[in-house]
């Protein structure tokens, strides 16, 4: 795990300090060891957080001098060792005993075809010293980051935009379309744009070339509709199936020569990774951190506390502050490179800063699972309206008896319900591409053009449709960058057992619409797990997302302060409207406001 930064173009070398001013701007992600080098006007930079082979041997950029290949690498190849061993056989011979080499000797190998077999996160570039360009790499889903933009002496990459702006690269304003569109619709990642203008991302599941006349010969490696059409078609898979996947998922993802814990809350999700966890290996000592808010109802700590007695592991409590969170805002909305939706992300910020203080490395994490096994209760409304629309009453309205008793819901007819959910499914859906908040914006966005980047599928129904967008588009991409930013921020590393491809596909292929008819989302992940965790984990209908109590923060005073100057800020410099902007998120306008101020950045 590393931060990776370089330039192409170059006519000159670069100059020491700005190389120093690049990589500091990424030393949180590496704090171990630093490298960078200039072959044919590319310049290459390195951070390096040492997590395989912590010998200097493994440092980068790293060098195949026969071939005359560089590469630098940020993320993990969980399958190195068998994609080693698959190499070994033919003929190649290593000096490392990581996954960088294996990444370059299996690049030469099989080309672009080695991001196809690796099963990882990870960004990186591919430098060919006969060439004046490098080869760009990002993982399926975007866990690891990878921006890119033009300067005055060339086009440079890194890790985050903070290094592209000590580069020189962008216009140094921020990116009014999406300043727009948070305001309009929240934090929604755009695949391809940053919250700065003139800095781009390459798209998840993506290779690029990027040269001196910039960016050239995009390919998409990995199509998540594929993946969906895929798993519709295959068999529904069995409870085993779906834990011999997340065991081999888990087990792959504690592969490390730093210590490996997780995190873990009272839901299913991070349960299922603990259990796991105790399967790859009965002995080890796992260390876990929970997130609470002691005498909230939100509080998640008594069942975490029961699963980690349960498995054996040593479980540190963190309890976010919301004065810190005034304090440290700053810094977050700076490591994060843009504003956040709430200040559950802070929760996650603290709870990565015990970790450091405990000498957790790497942590696994159950992000993904809900995307990937049906885990949000909207997608039991999608499913009861895609079952109306598709002329199955019956089918729909033994779901909403079954999902009103689990739920305590009053027993509203079929005929009762179906203006409700039809139209209440398909409107956001059908308006995604207008402006529903565009009265609260001001005249400083008045020529912006938010939009959400939705997925488009050809593939099964609305819930699938929906799931699709969920998982490239909407939810999992700003989730992934909140965890990636927050895990980094304190150099650890956080790894997702349920981002890997059997997972996806057994997940995907699990029929949630079939769970949801007995009132249960999850319904297989959960069934899967039940000889495993406490009742009281997996079949619970209270759990909630993993969030700080915002309610009660917003009672604070200084809270309530920071947040009316905010507005104030946001309204002086007609981002938002004077008065009807009063309406917008409190959280939106604090973050942004701090984010605009932090990076010294205007439309």
């Amino acid at each position: 795990m590393c931060g990776i930064a370089g330039a192409v173009g170059l006519d000159r070398p670069l100059d020491p300090a700005r190389a120093r001013a690049v990589l500091g701007a990424l030393a949180h992600r590496g704090p171990d060891a630093v490298g960078e080098q200039t072959i044919n006007g590319v310049w290459l930079g390195f951070r390096r957080l040492s997590i395989l082979d912590l010998e200097r041997r493994a440092d980068q950029p790293f060098h195949d001098e026969q071939a005359r290949l560089n590469i630098v690498f940020n993320g993990e190849i969980y399958n190195y060792v068998e994609l080693r061993r698959q190499l070994e056989q033919r003929g190649w011979s290593f000096r490392t005993t990581g996954d960088t080499e294996v990444l370059l000797n299996g690049y030469q190998e099989w080309g672009l075809g080695v991001f196809d077999r690796a099963n990882g996160m990870w960004a990186c570039a591919i430098h060919d010293a006969s060439r004046p360009d490098v080869l760009l790499s990002r993982d399926r889903f975007g866990e690891k980051p990878l921006y890119y933009g033009q300067a005055a002496d060339g086009w440079w990459f890194a890790s985050e935009p903070l290094a592209l702006r000590a580069a020189g690269a962008g216009t140094g304003r921020a990116d009014a379309e999406r300043i727009a569109a948070f305001l309009s619709f929240g934090d929604v990642e755009h695949p391809t744009a940053s919250y700065f203008e003139g800095i781009s991302q390459l798209e998840p599941g993506c290779t690029m070339r990027l040269g001196p006349e910039g960016p050239t010969a995009l390919r998409r490696y990995w199509n998540i509709d594929d993946v969906v059409g895929n798993a519709l078609r295959s068999p529904t898979p069995s409870s085993h199936c779906i834990r011999g996947a997340l065991d081999d998922a888990v087990r792959i993802r504690m592969r490390a020569d730093v210590t490996v814990g997780t995190s873990l809350s009272g839901g299913v999700d991070s349960s299922t990774i603990i259990a796991s966890m105790r399967v790859a290996d009965s002995g080890r000592a796992i260390h876990a951190f929970t997130s609470s808010f002691p005498g909230d109802p939100s509080d998640e700590w008594q069942r975490a506390d029961l699963v980690a007695r349960r498995n054996d592991v040593t479980l540190h409590r963190v309890v976010p502050d919301p004065a810190s969170f005034v304090t440290e805002i700053d810094s977050l909305v700076e490591h994060q490179g843009g504003p956040i939706e709430s200040p559950t992300v802070y929760a996650q910020w603290c709870v990565m800063r015990a970790a450091r203080e405990a000498g957790v490395t790497v942590l696994l994490d159950g992000q993904g699972a809900d995307e990937v096994f049906g885990g949000y209760r909207k997608y039991f409304w999608i499913a009861l309206a895609s079952e109306m629309t598709r002329g199955r009453p019956d089918r729909a309205a033994t779901m909403w008896r079954e999902w009103a008793n689990a739920h305590d819901i009053p027993a509203l007819s079929l005929r009762q319900l179906a203006p409700v959910t039809v139209p209440g499914v398909m409107a956001p859906l059908v308006a995604a591409g207008s402006r529903p908040l565009s009265g609260l914006l001001g005249p400083a966005l008045r020529e912006a053009r938010p939009s959400l980047p939705l997925a488009r599928s050809a593939h099964g129904s609305l819930l699938s449709r929906a799931a699709t967008t969920d998982l490239s588009r909407l939810l999992l991409p700003r989730l992934l960058r909140y965890g990636d930013r927050n895990s980094m921020a304190w150099s650890r590393e956080m790894r997702l057992p349920f981002l890997d491809p059997a997972v996806v596909t057994a997940g995907l292929a699990s029929a949630w619409d079939r769970g949801m008819q007995h009132g249960w989302t999850k319904f297989a992940l959960r069934t899967a797990m039940a000889e495993r965790l406490p009742d009281e984990v997996v079949w619970r209908r209270d759990k909630t997302a993993y969030e700080v109590p915002e309610k009660s923060w917003l009672t604070r005073p200084d809270i309530l302060e920071a947040i009316a100057g905010a507005r104030q800020h946001l309204a002086s410099t007609g981002i938002v409207h004077a008065r009807r902007g009063r309406a917008l998120n409190p959280w939106r306008a604090l973050s942004l406001s701090r984010f605009l101020l932090r990076y010294e950045v205007t439309l």
